[in-house]
């Protein structure tokens, strides 16, 4: 029997996990096993005046008060309870009444944890039961993950895996390692190689190209990035890609404007195809975020970390630099110092074979197959 799906997620602390959703929402559309699959926002759903909230505290942390926040993100044993508890009890009633009656789903994915305890407790008021699935979208894990009624965690790598049975007691049939899901367009565009989605984008395709990015936001300081590498001898190929961030499009496009340079400057807002131009580039700069991160592993394109943003994207940092599949820079001189060292391709290529140990760009087919599997 066809199965309804229901992933729920959010989209005002990053991109990310809704585009991880999607992902998901469109390997399960196209199989035969589903009779639905529906993304909505749990806050969004549940209590758009907390999700208005959350986003204005969750900004501004990180404008004025990062170290504030990172602490705050390793309180998660404290945190963690509390959403389980008070949090979780109160959205979990308006999830109940607002959605779950509604849609009736057989599998509930959270692709975000904080409707995730919500999630867990709902689970027990509805009329139709339902499996209860996670998918973190980072190389890391904590608490906020972890709740007695979930039915199966899908991760990223083995070690989250090891995480979960050690420290939060999981069984181990519960857990499978099957990456973070990207869009399948990433596994089709694996079959293209660097200089012909050069060609196809209009790029030159003999010159080395330099992506820099900083999510949908545009943060991690990617105009000191650009101002470091105007200054930088031997030309470059540099996609800038500012996301939604107008301010920094308008700010880098009057700086493009006046400066005279050897350098090929592409400038774009927020590119729903970034598979293109991760394909392209010959390195990628951009802050550690999960999916970010996925996306170059899975087209093996080398990853330079700058300004990772407090809470998952230093854990994300951690465990990259740890595997040895990517390089954080600490100032945009060291960014410029380790493009003229990459040049030679020979020392790009020894990042590359570590990050086809860790790239799963089949991710999303594989975590989708599992979900058309579980049974009741």
């Amino acid at each position: 029997m066809a199965k309804r799906f229901l992933l729920v997620t959010e989209e005002w602390a990053g991109s990310g996990h809704r585009m991880a959703a999607e992902a998901l929402q469109e390997v399960l559309l196209e199989s035969e096993g589903a009779r639905s699959a529906r993304v909505v926002g749990g806050l969004k759903t549940a209590s758009p005046g907390l999700r208005v909230l959350s986003h204005f505290f969750y900004r501004n942390m990180l404008r004025y008060g990062q170290p504030v926040w990172q602490r705050i993100y390793e309180q998660e044993e404290m945190l963690g309870s509390a959403l389980t508890k008070a949090l979780g009890w109160w959205l979990s009633a308006r999830l109940t009444n607002q959605l779950l009656q509604e849609e009736k789903p057989d599998v509930v994915i959270a692709t975000h944890a904080y409707c995730l305890s919500a999630l867990a407790e709902a689970k027990k008021r509805v009329s139709k039961p339902f499996q209860l699935v996670c998918v973190p979208t980072d190389f890391h894990i904590n608490r906020f993950w972890v709740h007695p009624e979930i039915d199966a965690y899908m991760v990223a790598h083995e070690q989250i895996a090891q995480i979960l049975i050690e420290r939060y007691g999981i069984a181990p049939e519960k857990i499978h390692v099957y990456g973070i899901p990207v869009r399948p367009a990433f596994t089709t565009a694996l079959h293209t190689d660097k200089a012909a989605w050069k060609k196809q984008l209009g790029l030159v395709p003999d010159q080395f190209t330099v992506l820099i990015g900083g999510g949908e936001g545009g943060y991690g300081g990617v105009e000191q990035v650009v101002r470091e590498l105007l200054l930088e001898e031997q030309p470059l190929q540099i996609v800038v890609v500012t996301g939604k961030n107008t301010s920094l499009y308008r700010r880098l496009a009057g700086l493009l404007g006046t400066e005279s340079t050897d350098h090929r400057f592409i400038l774009k807002g927020f590119e729903p195809q970034m598979w293109q131009w991760i394909g392209a580039a010959d390195v990628y700069i951009t802050k550690p975020g999960g999916i970010s991160c996925a996306e170059s592993l899975a087209l093996k394109t080398p990853l330079i970390l700058f300004h990772p943003l407090p809470g998952q994207e230093k854990h994300n940092c951690s465990f990259l630099l740890e595997q040895q599949a990517a390089i954080l820079a600490e100032t945009p001189v060291n960014i410029k110092e380790i493009i003229r060292s990459w040049r030679q391709p020979e020392k790009r290529d020894a990042f590359v074979g570590c990050m086809d140990k860790l790239g799963r760009p089949e991710a999303a087919h594989r975590i989708a197959h599992a979900l058309l599997q579980l049974t009741d």
